[in-house]
């Protein structure tokens, strides 16, 4: 019954581990974790004063290049 349940166990984590959850581009939890990551990003940016570039419409350092 362990050998059984112990499969079951390794099975399933395996099945998990093989969903795509984060890695695509279209879904809406990958869309909202980008947004999240941009607005993190805008709020640390704001805080050390670094200053919203005409050009792009991001924060970034005048020695990066720009993203788009």
């Amino acid at each position: 019954m362990v050998p059984l349940l112990a499969a079951t166990l390794i099975g399933t984590g395996w099945m998990l581990w093989l969903l795509p959850f984060g890695r695509c581009p279209q879904c809406d939890q990958c869309q909202a974790e980008k947004v999240a990551t941009e607005r993190a990003e805008a709020q640390v940016s704001r805080l050390y004063g670094i200053p919203l570039c005409p050009a792009c419409g991001r924060h970034h350092g005048r020695e990066e290049g720009h993203w788009r």
